[in-house]
């Protein structure tokens, strides 16, 4: 796509985030998602932005659409050496200093310990949403619907700690120096540079950790145990027990691009990531479902009707829905 067009795109992406394209803008738009995955990245990282942004300063709303774009294109243009997160937290900065507001903290943090006061910041992916947070150290957050991260505006040098409720896929940048600490509760993950999914819904009475690359060490009180790739450790609140097994990671973090997997999976759990992915409420009758294992795959950008649909197939239920209430109930 040459300048122009990349332009043009730009324009039309703008349109589309603010409800303003129309037919054309987005047929082009469409015609543009589907040259290249990539693209289908910059729209959603582009939505983020402008989402976060509406939600802290009602300024941005009046922003005229040539001063949006001179904001991107700032960014865009500027030389950012690959790995140099530093430089583009510099850059972030500008744009923060341009609107006046400090919107970007739903999106990167840039702000020094020495420029300013420490503060905790939490971001939360509501029902429905996922979420994607850098923080001050270059650390690359995919936060899962219904969940919650609170983490400090800065690292000290000798601590990097997060607290998570709710499940979130981590690229933690590395630094054998100091260690990046994940809280959940009384359980902890201890990290130097790797990548890995925590799944920590209270409802599940469980806490799982699976590694896909590098090495963790799982700390529960008195139990320390390092992970290696391609193994899980679930932790029981219930009953403090700690199992570590192999499974597939794939399956485990595949959530972060709209896809969840599940073999021999509880319809009961199903049940649950649909409620959190479609933001609904499902009612059923908890026993009657409690020995239904299905397997099969959810995919977020498809209606929910159809999942029910295809959950008719491996257990045949009656099925209700009205506005964001279902009703469940085995034939």
């Amino acid at each position: 796509m040459n300048d122009k067009n990349t332009e043009n795109i730009d324009q039309v992406i703008l349109h589309f985030i603010q409800g303003n394209a129309d037919k054309e803008e987005k047929a082009a738009l469409m015609s543009w998602l589907n040259e290249n995955p990539a693209n289908r990245k910059k729209l959603f990282k582009e939505k983020d932005i402008w989402n976060a942004a509406e939600i802290d300063s009602d300024r941005l709303k009046a922003l005229e659409n040539t001063e949006w774009l001179e904001l991107e294109n700032r960014i865009n243009s500027s030389k950012v050496k690959k790995g140099n997160f530093k430089e583009l937290l510099k850059i972030a900065a500008i744009v923060v200093v341009a609107l006046g507001v400090g919107w970007m903290s739903h999106f990167i943090y840039s702000e020094s310990a020495s420029a300013r006061k420490v503060e905790m910041r939490t971001v939360e992916a509501i029902k429905g949403q996922i979420k994607e947070v850098f923080l001050a150290d270059g650390t690359h957050v995919w936060l899962n619907a219904g969940s919650q991260l609170t983490f400090p505006s800065d690292f000290t040098e000798k601590n990097r700690e997060i607290s998570l409720h709710g499940e979130a896929y981590f690229e933690v940048t590395s630094s054998e120096k100091n260690p990046f600490l994940v809280k959940t509760g009384n359980h902890t993950v201890k990290v130097t540079g790797t990548k890995f999914n925590i799944c920590e819904y209270p409802e599940d009475k469980k806490i799982e950790t699976t590694l896909v690359e590098g090495k963790v060490k799982i700390i529960s009180g008195n139990f320390f145990k390092d992970l290696y790739p391609g193994e899980q450790a679930t932790f029981y609140t219930e009953t403090a027990e700690v199992v570590i097994g192999e499974k597939d990671f794939d399956i485990y973090t595949a959530w972060r691009e709209g896809r969840y997997e599940f073999r021999n999976e509880s319809v009961d759990k199903v049940f649950k990531i649909m409620e959190r992915w479609w933001d609904v409420e499902i009612d059923y009758p908890q026993d009657e479902f409690k020995y239904e294992y299905i397997s099969g795959v959810l995919r977020k950008h498809k209606p929910i009707e159809q999942h029910f649909e295809v959950i008719n197939e491996l257990v045949p239920i009656n099925y209700q829905i009205d506005k964001d209430n279902i009703t469940v109930k085995l034939k």
